[in-house]
């Protein structure tokens, strides 16, 4: 964006708003300085970096003008950050150091602090949009949430089935245990007889299910002998 007495040039990445001012600026050229920056502000963006490296200040008008504009970008829930290196610059602002972000250029502010960076972004889209987070941490922070629910759902439920296999089986071999101790009753009742005719003399060789069965057909053998009779 150029005038012919002002260079303001304004480069946009995502959050970042890069607006910069070059050339000599004294009181002729500030109505239109403020005017042009104060709209820039205006517009989208959570960081905005005024690059003052090519700027010569003639006038003290551009300080008062800087200080208003760092109370409105705040009001914004936004940064202002001033990028310069140069000794007049410095001594420009040198009243107002502590009170202004300033940085050699914007890779320098991005080495800074992440985790600073990251909450301004999220402070910024709650008071624009009324969201806790920025839209790409809030992204992330619902796949993290679905990728941990999904993980518990198939934990849960190969447990589940796990669970209900082993029961099934105790419930299985519980049945086969109450229908092999009634059918051993059964057999030591029916060949209550024998032990009396002498016929069995060691009952502790009926604690083997296959040998009950092999007396069972002894006992139909005996039986089958004494109808022919």
């Amino acid at each position: 964006m150029k005038s012919d007495l002002i260079d303001i040039q304004v480069e946009s990445r995502g959050n970042d708003v890069e607006i910069t001012l070059s050339g000599s600026l004294g009181f002729a050229q500030f109505s239109a300085v403020k005017e042009k920056i104060a709209m820039l502000v205006d517009g989208p963006g959570c960081f905005f970096f005024l690059n003052l490296q090519n700027a010569h200040f003639t006038s003290n008008q551009y300080m008062d003008f800087f200080l208003e504009l760092l109370s409105h970008v705040k009001s914004q829930k936004s940064s202002l950050i001033l990028i310069f290196d140069s000794e007049e610059q410095y001594r420009y602002f040198s009243r107002f150091q502590n009170i202004f972000e300033i940085y050699e250029n914007r890779a320098a502010y991005k080495k800074s602090g992440t985790k600073k960076q990251l909450q301004q972004i999220g402070i910024h889209y709650a008071t624009r949009t009324g969201i806790s987070l920025s839209p790409s941490i809030a992204i992330c922070f619902l796949a993290l949430m679905f990728g941990i629910l999904v993980t518990l759902f198939v934990i849960v439920s190969i447990q589940g089935h796990d669970i209900s296999d082993k029961q099934a089986q105790i419930i299985a071999l519980q049945n086969q245990k109450e229908r092999y101790i009634h059918e051993i009753d059964k057999l030591e009742s029916s060949i209550g007889p024998l032990r009396k005719l002498g016929v069995i003399q060691d009952t502790t060789m009926l604690s083997s299910f296959g040998l009950i069965q092999d007396w069972v057909g002894y006992l139909e053998f005996l039986e089958n002998t004494r109808l022919e009779k």
